[in-house]
């Protein structure tokens, strides 16, 4: 969860961590089930209505293996979605080698060596493995009712979650926060602008032509400095 949840974060995007089978997708423009394992019939459904109602999943590896009894499907996997996906997920492997794909003319490389073998049914392969034999899908794509069902064939993981969603804003009306440097995170709220600094080191921050700060009460031309662990509201 951390490591799909890590790009919009470092993004400065608003996100929300959730139970899919008890709170409304609607609001959301794009789901992402990180290695979600156990996959209960009300979570089924509810990806199930929000793909096909018009909305975009992301899946990845290790989703929907069991059901909300512990117990192996033993239908399709994944399990109760094999369909919006338009897949089947048939082994796992750990290479001896990290897989790799690329995507938008970058190379995509894991941190992990584990990945699935897929087999597209009715979805497209969108990526392959470039550096695994036979060069099995990365990542698939299925239209289901009036939306799209992505799945990912490795394990939810910064490199590898970030190039793919971020691929996807776009498309998706999927707005990114405020550009800062590592370790600085910033929230646009009424106009104004949170930047918080979590590390130990000063960071130069672009704030725009001309900033006030509310906390330091400040005046920015451009940059601003942020101390470590500060603060400023900026407007």
């Amino acid at each position: 969860m951390q490591g799909a949840f890590e790009p919009f974060f470092r993004d400065n995007i608003d996100t929300a961590v959730i139970n899919i089978g008890h709170d409304s997708l609607a609001q959301y423009k794009l789901v992402v089930v990180p290695a979600d394992y156990v996959m209960d019939a009300a979570s089924a459904k509810a990806i199930r209505d929000y793909v096909s109602e018009g909305s975009t999943v992301l899946m990845t590896a290790y989703s929907a293996k069991v059901d909300e009894h512990g117990l192996w499907f033993d239908t399709p996997l994944p399990g109760r979605l094999s369909d919006v996906f338009g897949l089947r997920t048939a082994q796992f492997y750990e290479h001896d080698v990290l897989p790799q794909f690329e995507l938008d003319g970058k190379t995509a490389k894991a941190s992990i060596r584990y990945y699935e073998v897929l087999e597209p049914r009715t979805a497209s392969t969108l990526e392959n493995f470039s550096n695994i034999a036979g060069n099995p899908p990365a990542i698939t794509l299925n239209k289901f009712g009036k939306g799209q069902a992505i799945y990912l064939a490795a394990p939810a993981q910064p490199s590898l979650i970030g190039p793919l969603v971020r691929s996807l804003y776009q498309s998706l009306g999927i707005q990114p926060g405020p550009k800062t440097p590592a370790g600085v995170y910033a929230r646009v709220v009424d106009g104004r602008t949170l930047y918080v600094n979590t590390t130990k080191e000063e960071k130069e921050v672009a704030v725009g032509m001309k900033a006030h700060g509310i906390l330091s009460q400040k005046s920015y031309e451009g940059t601003m400095q942020l101390g470590p662990y500060q603060s400023d509201l900026v407007d």
